[in-house]
């Protein structure tokens, strides 16, 4: 019996880049936000992260995943690390699928690829993308009720998969924007965190080396490293006080952030007590963007 903490989903963040400009992404990368991981600098943490923890739903993400250079790198190390897991899920908006080198070789295992389409006027190039990747006879049916509860199923002839989502309405983020200035919420942190999404679904992170209880405490000291949130010196102090568990804090302090993970944590208050779905009224290509080659 494995002696390693049990986390049913854990999801890799590896990139703030994006190609797409969905408002109200709730990881910020809606912005001019760079950076991205890659797998060399993160593997010898990652394999003792792999003695001590336990994922069956290993989630890959970002930002757009698939501008991560590293992408199959990360789905072969985790798949290698974590062998016991239902299969890596990479999930993207499917704007550049068939074009990774070495992507379909890899859904293997288990693996597969969730597209969230977002613009509902890319989903016919979406599905020709899909379509230039998978090997015929492609099988598609659009069943909501499928296990997996995706609106659009693809499965070709090596039995590798790809679903769809029509995810064309997002839970807004906390960040107001307003004449170019940054804002964040000021509310009640217990009543934001009873309502939060990534509470009630789980959406643990792993960023830059250590495991964050969601997406936004994670993220905002580094947007506000690249553009500036404008809020008190104090709820600036406040932001950057939550740390995340490194592999070198696990002795320390690992069995007790993972039990408490899903508690109310002082840095709630930047987000919204209650929490609306709203429709993504703008989500376009970004007329330029590049990778950042810097590795924040």
């Amino acid at each position: 019996m494995s002696d390693r903490i049990f986390i049913d989903r854990l999801e890799f963040y590896i990139t703030n880049v994006c190609n797409l400009t969905c408002d109200g992404c709730n990881r910020y990368n809606n912005y001019h936000f760079k950076g991205w991981q890659a797998w060399d600098d993160y593997a010898e943490d990652l394999e003792r992260w792999a003695k001590r923890i336990e994922i069956r739903h290993p989630v890959i993400l970002g930002g757009e995943p698939l501008l991560n250079p590293d992408i199959v790198k990360w789905i072969q190390g985790i798949n290698r690390l974590w062998p016991e897991h239902s299969g890596v899920q990479v999930q993207s908006n499917g704007t550049r699928i068939d074009r990774v080198r070495g992507l379909y070789d890899v859904l293997t295992n288990g693996n597969w690829i969730g597209i969230s389409i977002h613009n509902p006027d890319d989903r016919e190039e979406i599905f020709s993308r899909i379509r230039n990747i998978m090997k015929h006879p492609i099988k598609e049916t659009a069943d909501r009720d499928h296990p997996i509860g995706s609106d659009y199923q693809f499965v070709d002839a090596n039995r590798k998969y790809i679903h769809c989502w029509m995810s064309d309405k997002f839970v807004q983020s906390n960040i107001m924007e307003s004449e170019g200035r940054y804002r964040l919420y000021d509310s009640d942190p217990v009543r934001a965190h009873e309502n939060c999404t990534f509470r009630r679904f789980k959406n643990y992170h792993w960023i830059r080396g250590r495991i964050y209880k969601c997406g936004p405490v994670a993220l905002m000291p580094e947007f506000d490293q690249q553009h500036q949130f404008d809020i008190s010196d104090e709820d600036r102090e406040l932001m950057y006080a939550y740390r995340g568990l490194s592999i070198d804090e696990f002795d320390t302090r690992g069995q007790h952030f993972l039990a408490t993970i899903d508690d109310v944590i002082p840095q709630c208050k930047f987000c919204p007590e209650d929490y609306v779905y709203k429709p993504i009224t703008f989500s376009d290509r970004k007329k330029s963007w590049r990778i950042s080659t810097e590795i924040l």
